[in-house]
């Protein structure tokens, strides 16, 4: 089972993601992130901000996102609270192709996503899709997640996580 998470026209690119093998899409709305295909389905908070930190202590979110845009970085402390919140930490693939400075927010992701799966906090590597060109394939999201040392059991049982929740 794969997901996929996009931000706008989900509507355009639900039948294309079904094609490629994903089955649920969620659509990021505001703070939201929702399943517009499930009138019954949860509605998910989402932080992407500038203070991470209160945010991750307190379990103010359901769903951090755009770490690393922001330059943040995640500790070991951090780690232990969002998987005892049960907080699910998002990186997009468009976060690395809309950057303007490449190589740091690869590195800040790097380091991120190494934290998340040394510490199993349920870790998302989704596509971020705004149109046709964006959208990624499941293969190419698990290579992804990979790459930044999360395994694929690991990014397997974060999707199980989330769809428990619906």
């Amino acid at each position: 089972m794969f997901i996929d998470i996009v931000e706008k026209n989900r509507a355009k690119l639900a039948v294309q993601l079904k094609e490629l093998g994903f089955e649920v899409i969620f659509e990021l709305k505001g703070d939201t992130l929702i399943d517009p295909e499930d009138k019954n389905s949860f509605e998910l908070r989402t932080y992407y901000g500038k203070d991470y930190d209160f945010v991750i202590r307190k379990g103010k979110a359901d769903v951090i996102l755009n770490l690393e845009n922001n330059g943040f970085l995640l500790n070991k402390g951090l780690c232990s609270k969002l998987k005892e919140n049960h907080m699910f930490v998002v990186f997009k693939f468009t976060s690395l192709l809309e950057s303007q400075e490449v190589f740091k927010t690869y590195k800040n992701m790097l380091i991120n996503g190494r934290l998340c799966a040394d510490y199993g906090v349920d870790t998302l590597y989704v596509s971020s899709a705004r149109d046709l060109d964006d959208i990624k394939a499941p293969a190419q999201l698990v290579a992804f997640a990979e790459q930044f040392g999360y395994h694929y059991l690991n990014y397997k049982r974060a999707i199980e996580n989330l769809l428990k929740r619906k």
